[in-house]
């Protein structure tokens, strides 16, 4: 399906499994992109139209604002820009990344069987989390700048379909001994400006080759609305659910899942 096609085709009922799917896998550490993608190979999917792929994302960018809302106020009101410079240093490499490897990336996106062998590393990442102690430090001033790139390196890693960005990026920080709130808290703080920045680039590429009504083009008011509030209630659950398992040190309960999926997908593919 092309970014032309018209949204109503795609039905309420892809509408909000796009939503949901979108939602939850962006948040868990199970890739939101290798299960979209898996789904497409399987025929089990449906291609959403560019405009609402991209809302999708800015619903989910909603979701990481309202949900720590006052750690962002708090921040700003206290002036420190410390965390503002670890956040920053830790988006660099997958914003790198991203605009040096674009076509490699796509071109993966393709491969089922790589989709299925970045479930494996996202998989080995989660259960390297057991390794880590829980360190009662706090986050902003116990993390240390080449702490923050090695995580941001995370990060770029995760751009791989597949390979889960919550998951590289909470098993990093744990593996530097961040605490387990901290660590949480990091990972979705830190994926904002790259959140962001995707969409922007997406926005653009959109207005580049549809122009304006791009936009609009594919997009009807009943299934859009269907797909952002089922993008923005299960983001919220999953956000909820996995900071209390990821403080629980419970992160490895979801490497079973992800070796299990790969496993099976490599079977099969």
């Amino acid at each position: 399906m092309d970014g032309g096609t018209d949204a109503f085709n795609l039905g309420y009922f892809w509408a909000a499994a796009l939503g949901i799917l979108q939602g939850a896998t962006e948040f868990l550490p199970v890739s939101s992109s290798g299960h979209l993608a898996l789904a497409e190979h399987l025929g089990l999917g449906r291609e959403a139209p560019p405009a609402f792929d991209l809302l999708l994302h800015l619903a989910t960018l909603a979701v990481v604002g309202r949900y720590f809302r006052r750690d962002l106020a708090r921040l700003l009101r206290e002036g420190d820009f410390r965390p503002v410079l670890l956040v920053a240093i830790a988006s660099l490499p997958a914003a790198a990344a991203g605009l040096a490897f674009k076509g490699e990336l796509t071109a993966l996106r393709r491969s089922p069987a790589m989709i299925c062998l970045g479930l494996l590393v996202t998989a080995g990442a989660l259960a390297a989390t057991e390794l880590a102690r829980r360190n009662a430090a706090g986050l902003w001033r116990g993390l240390s700048r080449f702490e923050a790139f090695a995580i941001g390196l995370c990060q770029a890693l995760a751009l791989a379909p597949g390979v889960s960005r919550s998951g590289l990026t909470l098993s990093g920080a744990l593996l530097c001994r961040t605490g387990r709130d901290e660590a949480f808290r990091f990972s979705f703080i830190m994926s904002i400006p790259i959140i962001l920045g995707a969409a922007g680039l997406h926005f653009l590429e959109i207005m580049v080759r549809d122009g304006p009504g791009g936009l609009v083009r594919g997009v009807g008011i009943g299934p859009l609305a269907v797909g952002l509030a089922a993008a923005g209630l299960s983001g919220h659950f999953a956000l909820s659910l996995l900071e209390r398992l990821a403080g629980n040190g419970r992160l490895p309960w979801f490497a079973g899942y992800c070796g299990l999926a790969g496993t099976a997908g490599l079977l099969y593919f």
